[in-house]
């Protein structure tokens, strides 16, 4: 499977990036124009929604970021989705995400947030995981975010692309971990997508 994604962070910058299955030959690209978050509180109420979408790919219409604003004292499920919505009806990329779990992490990093892939002890988001793949590492799909009281900040969603190499897996237990203390680029394979979304936190 190949991505190839126009979707950024706050700035007008687009990031354009695309990775390959060895075994894929090279011909099938998909193309992830939207990446969906959408944090449903655990006690009941209207989930938070917030999209990254890059209406015309990678042509010169500049993406749009909706804001995330979250709630202190409030625990959520995030779940995370892509798609590619220059198709009619749009392509639902998570599946195939979901699918190839094991060549796929989604990683979130940033000032907003703490855990497995951010070392932020005092942001105002806890982060942990909520799915794995059939050898039991993370996805990032589906995972549980604890708001707490704080200031402003940014939340990236990265997904990278680890596939085999030479039918050994790529991904690790310790590719969160590699984030955590140097960088994504630190990781075997490609990112996919990555976009940053502004954070506030409401004390109620």
């Amino acid at each position: 499977m190949r991505f190839a994604l126009l979707s950024t962070i706050l700035a007008s910058s687009v990031l354009a990036t695309a990775c390959s299955d060895p075994d894929d030959g090279g011909n099938e690209e998909e193309v992830i124009t939207t990446v969906i978050l959408s944090f449903a509180p655990m006690g009941g109420g209207t989930p938070v929604t917030a999209l990254a979408n890059d209406p015309d790919g990678d042509g010169g219409q500049a993406p749009t970021i909706d804001p995330v604003g979250l709630a202190a004292g409030t625990t959520y499920t995030l779940t995370i989705g892509f798609e590619n919505r220059l198709e009619t009806p749009a392509e639902i990329i998570t599946d195939e995400v979901r699918d190839e779990g094991d060549q796929h992490q989604v990683f979130l990093t940033g000032t907003a947030v703490n855990g497995p892939a951010s070392d932020r002890p005092t942001a105002p988001l806890s982060h942990t995981y909520g799915d794995t793949d059939a050898g039991g590492l993370p996805i990032g799909l589906t995972n549980t975010i604890v708001a707490a009281a704080g200031g402003p900040g940014d939340l990236t969603i990265t997904l990278r692309h680890m596939p085999p190499v030479n039918d050994v897996a790529a991904k690790t237990a310790a590719a969160a971990m590699t984030v955590r203390t140097g960088s994504i680029d630190a990781l075997p394979g490609a990112t996919d997508v990555s976009v940053t979304f502004p954070v506030t936190i409401a004390v109620p």
